[in-house]
């Protein structure tokens, strides 16, 4: 009887965490989402991001609140180029290096393909980030 009720509470846990992770994937904006902070805007795509972990990106963000955009107030604010602090929106996006950024994991995802989808993946200009 103990053995029953130990796998079906496991069996609920396990089914709970599935469920809240769909339930927070369900309220990602919709493809589309045009980054404008910068001079060349880029067209974000969640659907394309869907295996990797929200917080990878928003490394803020707990879990249950309300999920904030890079450029707002107190995160990746400051749009100068030059600027090299946490607080520079252009480093977090095409910083190189051991932190992840975009640049950086579409870098280390473009290693494994062919020329042309390299280019299109990884290209400053007439690419899958800036269009």
């Amino acid at each position: 009887m103990k053995k029953t009720l130990f796998m079906s509470l496991i069996c609920a846990a396990i089914v709970c965490a599935f469920g809240l992770a769909t339930l927070y994937a369900a309220d990602a904006p919709a493809d589309g989402l045009k980054m404008e902070a910068t001079k060349n805007p880029v067209v974000f795509n969640h659907s394309a991001h869907k295996k990797y972990d929200c917080k990878e990106c928003h490394h803020t963000w707990d879990g249950a609140g309300a999920i904030q955009k890079c450029s707002d107030k107190g995160c990746h604010d400051n749009m100068d180029k030059k600027d090299k602090s946490v607080h520079a929106y252009y480093k977090a996006m095409h910083g190189k290096g051991k932190l992840s950024t975009c640049v950086s994991c579409h870098k280390d995802v473009a290693k494994a393909m062919d020329k042309d989808a390299k280019k299109a993946l990884t290209s400053c200009k007439k690419s899958k980030c800036h269009p």
